[in-house]
C-alpha cells in the first residue's frame, strides 16, 4: 500500500542524463531524492537512486528514504524515459517533484546541468492520491 508506479520520460542525447526526483523538505533540487538514467560508457543505459546533496557533481549511487523497485530504463527515439515503483513517502501522498536534464556524463557520473531559468522551474507538488 502506498506505493505509486512511475514513468518519467525526456529527450536526451546520448551523452546526457535525465532524473526525476522527490524531495522531501523543500522545492528544488538540492535535497532531492532522485533516480537517474543515462548511457554508460559502453552505451547502454545505466539508472539508479541517487541522493542530490549540492550542486556538484555528486549523482553517484545512493538509498533513498522511500522504497524504489522495478527499476528500469530505456532510449527510444532520442527520449530516456525511467520506470519505477516508488514509496511509500514518510510524508503521504503529497510531495515535491523536481525533473531535470543534463548534457554531459563525465567517467560513468552525470555532470551539472545548466542553471537556466527552464531548468530552475523544473518543480512541482505532485499529489498521487489527486485524480
Amino acid at each position: 500500500m502506498g506505493t505509486a508506479k512511475i514513468a518519467y520520460r525526456a529527450k536526451q542525447g546520448s551523452r546526457g542524463w535525465v532524473a526525476w526526483a522527490i524531495n522531501p523538505n523543500q522545492i528544488g533540487m538540492v535535497g532531492s531524492e532522485a533516480i537517474v538514467a543515462f548511457h554508460n560508457s559502453n552505451g547502454s543505459i545505466t539508472v539508479y537512486p541517487t541522493l542530490i546533496t549540492s550542486y556538484s557533481p555528486s549523482m553517484l549511487p545512493g538509498d533513498l528514504s522511500f522504497r524504489v523497485s522495478g527499476l528500469s530504463a530505456d532510449f527510444v527515439n532520442g527520449e530516456i524515459t525511467i520506470y519505477a515503483t516508488v514509496g511509500p513517502f514518510a510524508g503521504g501522498s503529497l510531495v515535491n517533484q523536481v525533473w531535470q536534464a543534463g548534457n554531459f556524463v563525465l567517467n560513468d557520473v552525470p555532470q551539472m546541468h545548466d542553471v537556466s531559468q527552464q531548468n530552475l522551474q523544473s518543480t512541482g507538488e505532485l499529489d498521487f492520491l489527486s485524480s
